[in-house]
């Protein structure tokens, strides 16, 4: 039996009864602090650590979320990068196909084409480390990019250099886009030019086109970009280079029919002595037609091929005597008349400045000089505004060097 006495922690005497002895022990109020102390820590000790046993499983759980969580998000971050990838592989692949295009239809064509992105600043003293990484390829760059995506801390980084790539792209793509309409423009210029160049023949370059022979096909229909050749940022993108490519098949088709353009001179030495249109005939002395342009020089003046062509007619021809008639192509032909001997026979293939006879006064004539025409689309011309010509449109040829002599 035990008993206690006084209040809170006054000295205390513990009494002890045995076989009919009783024994009393003494316990000192420091004692009783020491031992109320060791029970409350041991009660706190034991709610604490029962309460983390029974929460421990929600925490795990929770971690395991938390983990499950963020792996989730960089799985989706990591098939993020693996599409831009694909998708930066592909607009490459774009860019440089639309570069190689370009450069063709500029005629630099002999230099390579490079397979890296041209970078968005130049290179500058100043900043020598960025030049040097600007001039890393985008592939290379690229695959930096994915080694360090492995690393999660440097998620955000490798977002901004994503987006570096892309404004990369993007430029690019700009700088190509102003290309075009400064290519597009020169197109422009050049047929301008060539509208000018032919305005005094009367004639136009959709008279030319209409008789245009080409490789002998039928062409035409809407343009449609070869495969892969599709824009890359803008839907609108390929719009530009379709007027590209159609001006400068426009072009190319005209200045191909321009290669019938008769350019040559007819005869090295001569002077007009009739031209054409309205006149007095010379022989019945009442006003006439002359389809022509008479060219008066001494006998046996050397006479020309003023374009390349087929000789189709070689021999007498009623009032023009002697003549030669040469298809050039294109709706395009020339007559020469009145000549002392003939050169060529019919059939014969023959080139700018080809000796086709000599100048005389066979036929329907009154003196020595040569008969000149000039026939498109079926109808004689005036040759005298195609001779004033000439020389542009062997300037339009790249060809004005060939006679400059």
């Amino acid at each position: 039996m035990v008993f206690f006495r006084g209040k809170y922690f006054p000295e205390r005497q513990l009494f002890l009864r045995s076989e009919g002895r009783v024994r009393f022990l003494t316990i000192g109020t420091n004692t009783q602090i020491v031992m109320a102390s060791a029970l409350g820590i041991s009660l706190i000790w034991g709610a604490v650590t029962s309460y983390a046993y029974l929460t421990r499983d929600t925490v795990l759980e929770e971690k395991n979320q938390t983990i499950s969580s963020m792996s989730a998000q960089y799985q989706s971050l990591s098939n993020d990068f693996s599409s831009l990838e694909k998708e930066l592989e592909r607009s490459a692949t774009r860019l440089e196909k639309r570069q190689a295009f370009l450069e063709k239809m500029a005629g630099l064509e002999e230099e390579p084409v490079s397979t890296s992105i041209v970078p968005i600043e130049e290179p500058t003293v100043e900043n020598s480390e960025s030049s040097k990484h600007n001039e890393t390829s985008l592939f290379e760059e690229l695959l930096g990019a994915k080694a360090a995506y492995a690393e999660v801390p440097n998620i955000l980084s490798n977002s901004e250099r994503r987006r570096q790539l892309l404004t990369r792209l993007r430029n690019t793509s700009e700088r190509q886009q102003r290309l075009v309409a400064k290519m597009l423009q020169d197109t422009n210029n050049q047929y301008s030019s060539i509208e000018a160049t032919l305005a005094p023949t009367k004639l136009s370059t959709a008279d030319l086109l209409t008789h245009f022979d080409g490789d002998g096909s039928a062409m035409g229909g809407p343009y449609l970009p070869e495969e892969g050749f599709e824009p890359i940022f803008d839907a609108s993108d390929h719009l530009s280079f379709a007027d590209l490519v159609s001006a400068n098949q426009r072009l190319e088709m005209v200045t191909m029919v321009l290669n019938s353009f008769p350019v040559g001179k007819p005869a090295e030495k001569y002077y007009v002595s009739s031209k054409f249109g309205r006149r007095r005939d010379p022989l019945k002395k009442t006003w006439a037609n002359h389809p022509g342009l008479d060219l008066a020089g001494w006998p046996g003046t050397a006479i020309y091929a003023t374009a390349p062509g087929k000789v189709v007619h070689a021999g007498w021809f009623g009032p023009y005597g002697r003549m030669v008639e040469i298809e050039h192509g294109n709706g395009f032909k020339t007559r020469y008349g009145h000549m002392r001997k003939l050169r060529v026979k019919k059939g014969e293939e023959v080139t700018v400045g080809t000796r086709v006879g000599d100048m005389g006064k066979t036929g329907r004539v009154t003196g020595t000089h040569l008969h000149y025409e000039i026939w498109f689309d079926g109808k004689v011309r005036d040759p005298a505004p195609f001779m004033k010509a000439a020389n542009n449109v062997l300037k339009i040829q790249g060809r004005d060097e060939e006679t400059s002599d």
